[in-house]
């Protein structure tokens, strides 16, 4: 018999018995799903980090900040810092605090650069408008914040440069400032009210500033990265300096590289800059990018896909077997038939062959069925977490044709493996014993 023969014998002889064949096909179904599910739910951390790195600056950025806690204790020679790196133990940070002049020296000198924002932040403010108060952040920086986050103005507009050098009494304001504070109003162009308690030598006080609106950031929603953005209200980082702090020091600096590939290259570019700032070595501030959220989500992702895949193949191993018994029974039921086609001429491969087919027919059917509902059990699972797990994440499900595909080639592979057995047994029967068989 050729190739094609044998297909449509195997289906018809699984045609005799439905429902045994059904249930052989659910436990494939089952343990296939389970794997496309895991996979796909594994792969959507990455995923979802990926989001929310584009939401909030994207692939490019490389945002520079210190510890007060480090190994390398601020040292001001490269030899003394690998010395106190030598003896495994943290200490103090003493290097010097970022300054926004960093900023602007990085943007001068380092290659591969698009923008440099410097920023600062500080919490306890409220905002208040015709005595409607909120409570607020507020966050400082150099032009060019609303690109680094990508996060937008939808009314007004962003403060400039000449606004940031001359300390102006400017702010943009989040959409949930807008909306409690000023109701139904335009806040562009209107002028509110900035306060913070202050405490000096036992002494409490209250900061106050004037500020005028002159744009509302788009809403980003109270998700991941973003909880709290649409709460703040953002000013020129020289106006938080020259009027609250009274010093030019910034939490951090954040850089956004030309493309992935010049990141290491502005990373030891921008450690030379601050080393020659601040007379150290620049690696006492860190750097972080983008890949390094990345390679954690992937470990997630992995561990996830290792210990949930685990348990999708023991379910698939027991479909297996239950395909090698119900093969068993097949053979057992049909001696005589297989007698009777040895006797007619069936060689020792038909019948192998034959019985390998049925079993790879029953597999693939079940293999089609449970990718299908992989997916659909992967964006129940992926709804579950978001709601249960981690409310808020999105969790998504990536659905990868290649796992799929993989999947089926694995379940098409199981009905080969386990039913390998039960088609030697009934090759190898000679026609004599066959036909005698009861």
């Amino acid at each position: 018999m050729n190739l094609f023969e044998c297909i449509i014998l195997g289906i018809t002889s699984l045609k005799r018995n439905p429902l045994r064949s059904g249930l052989t096909i659910l436990g494939i179904i089952v343990g296939v799903g389970s794997v496309v599910c895991m996979v796909s739910v594994g792969d959507g951390s990455r995923a979802m980090v990926l989001r929310e790195i584009e939401r909030t600056g994207g692939t490019k950025i490389i945002e520079i900040y210190k510890d007060d806690w480090d190994k390398q204790s601020g040292t001001l020679s490269r030899a003394a810092g690998q010395a106190v790196r030598g003896k495994s133990r943290w200490r103090r940070n003493r290097a010097e605090h970022l300054e926004t002049e960093d900023a602007f020296e990085i943007l001068k000198n380092a290659r591969g650069i698009i923008d440099v924002v410097a920023e600062d932040d500080m919490p306890g403010w409220s905002v208040s408008f015709k005595g409607r108060k909120k409570e607020s952040r507020i966050v400082a920086s150099t032009a060019g914040y609303d690109r680094s986050h990508n996060w937008y103005t939808s009314t007004g507009r962003f403060f400039t440069p000449e606004e940031v050098e001359s300390s102006s009494s400017v702010a943009v304001i989040g959409s949930k400032i807008a909306e409690e504070i000023f109701l139904h109003e335009d806040p562009v162009g209107k002028e509110i009210k900035a306060s913070r308690p202050s405490y000096w030598r036992g002494m409490s006080g209250l900061y106050e500033v004037r500020l005028k609106v002159i744009g509302v950031m788009e809403e980003k929603g109270d998700a991941m990265d973003t909880t709290g953005w649409d709460d703040r209200f953002i000013i020129p980082i020289t106006t938080l300096q020259e009027r609250f702090k009274g010093r030019q020091d910034v939490e951090r600096i954040r850089v956004e590289a030309e493309d992935i590939e010049k990141i290491p290259l502005v990373i030891d570019d921008s450690k030379q800059v601050l080393g020659r700032q601040h007379n150290n070595t620049g690696e006492e501030y860190n750097y972080w990018t983008a890949e390094e959220e990345l390679k954690t989500a992937d470990k997630v992702g992995l561990v996830m896909k290792l210990l949930m895949g685990g348990i999708a193949g023991i379910a698939l191993m027991v479909a297996g077997i239950g395909v090698m018994n119900i093969m068993l029974v097949s053979v057992t039921d049909r001696t005589k038939e297989i007698g009777l086609r040895k006797a007619l001429g069936a060689t020792f491969n038909d019948i192998i062959t034959q019985f390998l087919i049925e079993a790879s027919v029953l597999t693939f059917a079940g293999g089609i069925l449970g990718s299908i509902m992989g997916v659909f059990m992967g964006k129940g699972t992926a709804a579950l977490i978001s709601k249960f797990v981690w409310e808020g994440s999105n969790w998504p499900s990536v659905v990868s044709f290649l796992t799929m595909f993989i999947a089926l080639l694995v379940s098409v592979a199981i009905g080969v493996f386990f039913g390998l057995y039960p088609a030697y047994k009934a090759a190898k029967l000679t026609p004599v014993e066959a036909l005698r068989s009861e």
